[in-house]
């Protein structure tokens, strides 16, 4: 299993929000660059980046910020905003190794006719990111509502092409709670082979075990790296079958 060490973008720097919810946002006072070389100096070979401002105005706001991350060598996935064809350029051509990639899938007719399109231009350079929220799949910084549940999402994006998924689980998301392991095995039973990176919530390395246990592809790890202490590199050692 892969550990996703998380930053979280707003006006430049660093930052994590309670919910999803922008009112509810700690700065921690520092900019992208030198937290992502502390990930890299702990053994992560990988990082996710939210650009959170991208989120709310539907449009990528950190490219820049992404272009210098992608210089420590890492594999980067980057997401926020990314609501056409030409911001998921954008980004990779930043950068990214892949685009995360949320509203433009869902919530209206259109949506696969987009998801198709999008892999038939990208492939694998693309993660859907299926944010879930009471159950249903939640959109445009998860301010609205689908009434999608996630599980045929999966299948269907699967049936195009799509193999690796972020799914957060958006109640727990930056609450330290731990993650939803009830919703995780319940996709990887209705969908076999997917290739499923959780989120929202991950704060123990017991939580790193149970996810590896459960037969998760990845875990993103952010609010308790900048609050908790928590250990990047024993994480790392632990998602590759250590102790």
């Amino acid at each position: 299993m892969i550990v996703f060490p998380a930053i979280d973008l707003y006006a430049g720097k660093v930052v994590r929000l309670r919910k999803g919810d922008f009112s509810d946002r700690t700065d921690y006072g520092t900019t992208p660059l030198p937290v992502a070389r502390a990930f890299a100096e702990a053994g992560s070979r990988h990082l996710h980046v939210v650009d959170l401002e991208g989120a709310k105005t539907g449009s990528p706001k950190h490219l820049e910020q992404l272009r210098e991350l992608s210089g420590l060598g890492m594999e980067t996935e980057y997401g926020g905003g990314l609501r056409s064809e030409a911001d998921i350029r954008d980004a990779l051509r930043a950068g990214a190794s892949r685009a995360m990639v949320g509203s433009i899938l869902f919530g209206d007719g259109k949506s696969m006719e987009m998801a198709r399109s999008l892999f038939a231009e990208f492939g694998e350079a693309i993660t859907p990111s299926i944010d879930v929220s009471g159950g249903e799949v939640v959109v445009s910084g998860w301010a609205e509502t689908t009434s999608e549940a996630p599980a045929p999402c999966i299948e269907l994006l699967r049936s195009i092409g799509y193999g690796t998924f972020l799914v957060t689980a958006t109640e727990r998301d930056g609450m330290l709670l731990g993650p939803d392991i009830e919703l995780y095995g319940e996709l990887l039973r209705s969908s076999p082979g997917a290739r499923i990176i959780a989120a929202g919530g991950v704060t123990t390395l017991d939580d790193i075990k149970r996810l590896r246990d459960a037969g998760l592809y990845g875990a993103v790890v952010g609010k308790a790296i900048y609050e908790r202490g928590f250990d990047l590199a024993r994480a790392i050692a632990v998602s590759e079958g250590g102790e």
